[in-house]
């Protein structure tokens, strides 16, 4: 099992986009039965607690030994999910969870049981936040597609990162490592601060690169005066830029967002106080959990939203 367990797929993995706000696999509640489904530990990034400093030197508390569990389970599931290892090998080198296991070193602790390089779990650690963003947009990334991102992410961060490969996912067709390292190879120089957006529109220009204007007439009647030709230039561009405009509901992102909006407008109209009570007054095990989780979706939206709003 050894070396890099993610090559390339150049045959192409079909990317399936998620089916709804909270449609990507989350733990659900069966509603013809109090019975409760949750997906396994360590198998989702919301089981892998946030990487935090160890409590102490000595035995692992209780709550560090779920974590530590959790997280052998999150590298375990590498093959499904590289951003969930990614995260739990994080989450035990900054915990210093394997302080126990008669391993010190945590580079020779992670060979000895999942046979990852240092280098690996570095790149690994690096990378599971865009993988976790790509995969909230329903996207399921290999590693070695999210590795060729990492100067993108470097030099103008994580989103724009994330906004190539769904981009290129969307317009491009089928993603590969190589598509990849080619989009961000012929990427201009972006200006520090650019949002989403904007790196959107650039990789656009580069799948789908404007036709070259056509050959003037050489004859003296079709022939203009650099000054009138670049009136008329001018005027183009300008009636060009009114007539182009882009329409908001074309938009993929923004239909996505209205589609949101329609679907929480209904879910604040399905809710109401009273029987949330009722609820739990008739199955308070099944509901709360069931609240968590919407608590938990809401949390995601808010998450989502919370980005840089334009000025004015």
């Amino acid at each position: 099992m050894g070396g890099d367990l993610f090559s390339d797929d150049e045959l192409g993995t079909p990317q399936t986009m998620g089916t709804g706000l909270m449609g990507r696999g989350y733990p659900g509640v069966v509603q013809d039965a109090s019975v409760v489904i949750k997906a396994p530990v360590g198998t989702t990034l919301e089981s892998i607690p946030l990487p935090r400093p160890p409590t102490g030197d000595g035995e692992l508390s209780s709550d560090e030994e779920e974590t530590f569990e959790a997280c052998k389970a999150g590298v375990d599931n590498l093959h499904q999910a590289f951003w969930i290892a990614g995260k739990a090998l994080e989450t035990m080198k900054t915990g210093n969870l394997h302080r126990n296991s008669g391993v010190p070193n945590f580079a020779d602790f992670i060979w000895i049981n999942w046979e990852i390089s240092e280098s690996h779990s570095q790149r690994l650690m690096a990378e599971w936040r865009i993988g976790e963003a790509l995969a909230g947009l329903g996207w399921r990334p290999r590693e070695s597609q999210v590795r060729e991102l990492a100067p993108v992410a470097k030099s103008h961060g994580e989103d724009a990162a994330v906004a190539v490969y769904d981009t290129l996912a969307r317009e491009g067709g089928r993603v590969t490592s190589s598509a990849l390292k080619d989009v961000v190879k012929q990427l201009p120089v972006i200006p520090s601060g650019a949002s989403p957006a904007e790196v959107v529109r650039v990789v656009r220009g580069i799948l789908e690169p404007s036709d070259p204007p056509a050959a003037g007439g050489t004859g003296d009647g079709s022939k203009q005066s650099g000054h009138d030709e670049a009136a008329s230039s001018a005027h183009a561009s300008e009636v060009q830029g009114h007539s182009q405009k882009p329409d908001p509901t074309e938009s993929e992102d923004v239909r996505r967002l209205m589609q949101s909006l329609a679907l929480v407008t209904d879910a604040a109209k399905a809710i109401s106080r009273p029987a949330v009570r009722r609820a739990i007054d008739e199955h308070p095990e099944a509901v709360m959990l069931v609240v968590k989780e919407i608590e938990a979706g809401l949390g995601k939206i808010g998450r989502a939203i919370a980005v840089r709003k334009p000025a004015g």
